[in-house]
């Protein structure tokens, strides 16, 4: 496995230490892969955010930086996520200021680039060492002192700045530890006990690399740490890789087409659903077969509270069996099958039922008209009526809106590349499902009821949910269910075999869905939940 090491800093060969640098990358191992990574660069936003896979860190000698901020800010997350971090000469610098800013809440100021002043961490030291060697001796019982068997060295420096010995005192007393010391100076490598390699180095490892071709051990230790720690980083970023992915804006038809993916799963999500609607509508019925309130003959029902309520619930039953089918199918939330935002947006629902329920009211008004109705006697139980319908319907057609318009069209989209194919595809599915499912062969009812199914599924393109297609049906199924049960004819407002329609009936049902659609779409657009463009599909 590769281990990729990003070298934060400004390359420059007239540098000695730089060239040092370059010639020591070959020498890390055949499986290292390092790249100079510039302060200015915008690849210095990715290492901050922890989307660039990179194993360590090495912040290089060279300061003051390019963005200065750029690599406070790497360092930072080094440090906080634990990727291994090396740094030298102003590496060890700027690690030093990053602590004492943002753990210590202190000014932290650079004397090389803020000026002196009593609040710097970092000052100059006693005599500049840029090109000067000196025996560096590691502190016993330290790593440090473990990894080089207590054997001093000849450190080669280019470095005039270093913590002061205030700044070193606190660091101390707050995880950090002095691992080397020179005669003349409190520390030579120092590191962050907490974090498994945060480690800053005042000489400088990779000299040596030119003429003896060979490296500091510390530098091998590093990548080794690095070597370590790439299988579970890699994990964690390919995790954190596919959570972005999954988060992406998409129409409502792709909600289920994310980077998990697979041809199968969507059949698996449409069995499921028939499946456990067949469960939980046999959970419902037999409660009320034992309480003995089925009606005795399914094919002409006798519309009486039981019965009434019985139908409602069985069809809301789609709803949480939609909800389940979709979880387990896609292992995906299952908010995902209300809207693209994760959720039913209760206000915008009730939002478009006020505001479509009056053009209901004169469409029930027109077909009185229109079709010469009359005015029948009540159920004898039209109160009970009143309060089940009331009560159960708007459960009723959200679930029909649910697994028709959210489950059914997801998963026919997610079979689909193309989101306007996908689009198209899925209504005609959604609708062709829809009128077979209320069982009437006759093709006025199928344009009746299928004009719904349209509307509803333009809407979900357009607004990015199934809000407005529950608002439209459940507005249709109360107005319709509430004047059959106080005008009389409530079992002619159900649809079955027998059922039969009429070219006018069909057309005033396609006009009314395309007024209601408009009026939805004007108010979407107001509200910013549906797009500017005509065709424009919402992502949330």
């Amino acid at each position: 496995m590769t281990v990729r090491i990003a070298i934060v800093g400004d390359l420059d060969p007239a540098k000695h230490s730089h060239r040092e640098l370059e010639a020591a990358r070959s020498l890390l191992g055949s499986d290292v892969e390092t790249t100079w990574v510039a302060t200015d660069s915008p690849a210095m936003a990715g290492i901050a955010a922890g989307t660039t896979a990179y194993d360590g860190v090495w912040i290089a000698p060279g300061s003051p930086y390019a963005d200065d901020a750029a690599v406070l800010s790497v360092i930072r997350f080094a440090r906080e996520s634990g990727l291994p971090l090396l740094g030298t000469c102003g590496g060890m610098q700027y690690a030093v200021v990053e602590f004492v800013r943002d753990v210590l809440g202190r000014p932290g100021t650079h004397a090389e680039v803020d000026g002196v002043g009593a609040d710097n961490a970092v000052g100059a030291l006693a005599c500049s060492l840029v090109g000067e060697q000196r025996v560096v001796t590691p502190v016993p019982g330290t790593r440090f002192a473990t990894l080089l068997g207590g054997a001093s060295f000849t450190g080669v420096h280019y470095c005039s700045y270093g913590p002061t010995a205030a700044t070193l005192s606190t660091l101390q007393q707050h995880g950090w530890v002095v691992e080397a010391t020179a005669p003349d100076a409190p520390v030579e490598v120092l590191s962050y006990e907490p974090h498994p390699f945060f480690v800053l180095t005042l000489f400088q490892p990779q000299i040596g690399a030119i003429q003896w071709g060979r490296v500091h051990p510390i530098l091998h230790a590093f990548v080794d740490l690095a070597r370590r720690t790439a299988p579970v980083r890699a994990v964690a970023l390919a995790a954190q890789q596919l959570a972005a992915e999954e988060a992406r804006p998409r129409p409502y038809v792709h909600q289920m087409r994310g980077p998990r993916h697979r041809g199968w799963r969507p059949l698996v999500a449409l069995v499921l659903l028939l499946v456990l609607t067949m469960l939980f509508m046999g959970a419902v019925t037999v409660p009320f077969g034992l309480a003995g309130g089925l009606p005795d003959d399914f094919e002409t029902l006798d519309l009486s509270v039981p019965t009434q309520l019985w139908m409602n619930l069985t069809l809301a039953a789609l709803i949480p069996a939609s909800m389940i089918a979709t979880r387990v199918a896609y292992g995906r939330p299952w908010g995902r099958l209300f809207s693209v935002t994760g959720r039913l947006r209760w206000g915008w629902l009730l939002q478009c039922m006020a505001l479509v329920a009056p053009l209901w009211v004169v469409y029930l008004a027109a077909s009185w008209v229109v079709f010469g109705q009359d005015v029948l006697p009540r159920p004898e139980a039209w109160i009970g009526l009143l309060v089940v319908t009331l009560l159960t319907t708007p459960l009723q057609a959200a679930g029909e809106e649910v697994a028709f318009r959210g489950l059914v069209v997801q998963a026919v989209g997610a079979w689909i590349r193309s989101p306007v194919a996908a689009l198209a595809v899925s209504t005609a599915v959604s609708a062709a499902t829809f009128v077979a499912a209320h069982g009437s062969m006759d093709v006025w009812i199928w344009i009746d009821i299928g004009s719904l199914a349209v509307a509803a599924c333009w809407l979900a393109w357009r607004t990015g949910g199934i809000e407005a297609g529950i608002a439209l049906h459940v507005v249709n199924n109360l107005a319709v269910t509430f004047a059959g049960i106080l005008l009389g004819g409530l079992e002619e407002s159900y649809v079955d075999t027998e059922t039969t329609g009429s070219p006018v009936s069909a057309t005033m049902s396609v006009v009314v869905m395309t007024i209601a659609t408009a009026l939805i779409l004007w108010l979407a657009k107001r509200r910013g939940i549906a797009p500017a463009g005509r065709t424009t599909a919402s992502v949330g």
